[in-house]
């Protein structure tokens, strides 16, 4: 039997990889979508087919593909966006499906930057967002490195709104705070959701 998919999303700072990391911590497994993702861009064919839709601009010397080119384009047009996701989501949630079939637990983590906007919400059990103010979250961004404003504020107007992210959340996590604020509600939501996959596992 398939682990039940817990959904982890959040804007672009909001710390959801680190609710990730610390949820794996506590012995859930996590999958990371913009990780397999990023491996299934990586494959020679899908390269190709990247190229297709898109032009060979898109592809270095050595045939791969150019994500940060790729990411420009699509966070800067919404029709190019639609495409890109037609072509790799369907491969995205194959993996997804064979993973989860995989787990020996009553539920894991699919962490997933777009979980909202690809309409994998509706995949997901129950969804877990993890929300901080704009200012803290741009802050964040730049302290690692990457302080192109104009980028941020790109992959910012093609994510959700944190309006929509409450709209299908059934916890939230608020990362405003210190880290140790931040693993005691993980730790709380955590030993809340084991309860409640105990519970259905008993009556089911």
């Amino acid at each position: 039997m398939s682990a039940a998919p817990v959904g982890l999303t959040g804007g672009i700072g909001s710390g959801k990889s680190t609710v990730a990391g610390m949820f794996a911590e506590l012995g859930v497994p996590v999958l990371d979508l913009d990780r397999v993702g990023h491996r299934v861009l990586a494959r020679p064919a899908m390269a190709e087919r990247i190229a297709a839709a898109f032009g060979r601009r898109m592809l270095a010397a050595d045939g791969t593909v150019r994500r940060d080119r790729l990411a420009r384009l699509v966070f800067a047009d919404a029709q190019a966006l639609r495409r890109l996701n037609a072509i790799v989501h369907p491969e995205i949630w194959q993996q997804e499906e064979c993973w989860l079939a995989a787990q020996h637990a009553p539920f894991a983590l699919i962490e997933a930057s777009a979980l909202i906007e690809s309409g994998a919400v509706a995949r997901m059990d129950k969804v877990i967002v993890v929300l901080a103010d704009e200012t803290v979250r741009r802050r964040r961004v730049q302290h690692r490195g990457r302080p192109d404003p104009s980028l941020f504020d790109a992959i910012l107007a093609r994510q959700a709104s944190d309006e929509e992210r409450r709209a299908v959340a059934d916890y939230v996590l608020d990362n405003q705070g210190s880290m140790a604020n931040l693993r005691r509600q993980v730790v709380q939501l955590h030993a809340q959701l084991r309860a409640q996959y105990a519970l259905d596992s008993d009556q089911g």
